[in-house]
């Protein structure tokens, strides 16, 4: 067996494990273990399609408003000090 097959055989595991695991916890939650299934397979398709959109949302540069105009220091008249 080659390492990458090693690979994805150890992680198609581990995610096997997770996943028996939160359906294991849900179904004992009181929801039936096919819903939880079915769930789960809506919940994996919505992160892909986001997934597919936005590969990593983190590296986006988001444009915060500045504070940095003239009367940003200045007190609201209907503020209280």
């Amino acid at each position: 067996m080659t390492k990458d097959a090693e690979s994805s055989e150890r992680l198609f595991q581990q995610l096997d494990d997770l996943v028996a695991d939160i359906i294991d916890r849900l179904a004992s939650d009181g929801h039936g273990t096919a819903i939880v299934i079915e769930t789960l397979q809506d919940v994996l398709a919505k992160r892909q399609l986001a997934y597919d959109r936005d590969p990593d949302p983190a590296e986006d540069i988001v444009q915060e408003p500045s504070n940095d105009w003239p009367a940003a220091d200045r007190r609201r008249p209907d503020e209280k000090e």
